[in-house]
């Protein structure tokens, strides 16, 4: 009986125990905590990405040649005394989609690779839009940039610098990579499109801006 009080009240080996529970608890954690830190960082390069790409494409010629000059229109687009638009100026868009290898725009336009990528350019001036882009956001892939354009319903058409438009720069269909937990969590994510390599799926980053004078000199 003695002895059985006495095994009872033993508690060596006790802290072993309790570190053998913790210590696993606190290393996922801990890299759980690393790896969340490298995905925000991740969305805030995307996010800044964005932004440039749409200060860019607002700068340069349109990625869908001839957006920004419907044939045989000219004339301003809006009535001085009201502000609104007269709607004699046609209502354009389109998104461009690139591929591995040139890609393509909806409505009719024809994709212009130079504008969304110029690998020789040597001056800062010279770059397309997605080579900057991948300056800030060196992870980014074409395939992963979308680029839109739609008429504001003002201006005036046959000017220099083409109708107003709004240009939509947006990232989509990309994974962050989990440097320490992906063994572990990388069945909870699906991915976010076809042929995406496996991570935790990012948001859809976006940026909107009115047209300046897009003309890429």
């Amino acid at each position: 009986m003695v002895s059985m009080v006495r095994l009872w009240r033993d508690i060596a080996g006790s802290v072993l125990v309790e570190y053998t529970i913790v210590f696993p608890v606190f290393i996922l954690v801990t890299l759980g905590t690393v790896d969340v830190t490298y995905m925000l960082a991740d969305w805030a390069a995307a996010n800044k990405a964005v932004y440039r790409g749409a200060r860019t494409a607002i700068v340069s010629s349109p990625v869908a040649s001839g957006i920004t000059d419907p044939v045989g229109t000219i004339g301003w687009c809006f009535d001085f005394a009201t502000g609104n638009s007269t709607g004699t100026c046609p209502a354009s868009s389109s998104v461009c989609t690139p591929a591995t290898s040139g890609g393509s725009c909806t409505n009719g336009y024809t994709w212009n690779e130079s504008v969304f990528t110029n690998p020789t350019a040597t001056n800062e001036w010279q770059k397309g839009i997605f080579d900057r882009m991948q300056v800030i956001f060196p992870r980014l892939q074409r395939q992963n940039v979308r680029i839109a354009y739609q008429t504001t319903g003002y201006g005036k058409a046959g000017q220099p610098s083409g109708l107003p438009m709004t240009v939509t720069v947006s990232i989509t269909c990309m994974t962050h990579p989990l440097f320490f937990l992906g063994g572990l969590a990388s069945w909870a994510f699906a991915p976010p499109c076809p042929g995406a390599p496996p991570g935790a799926p990012m948001p859809t980053f976006a940026t909107s801006l009115t047209s300046e004078h897009m003309r890429s000199f």
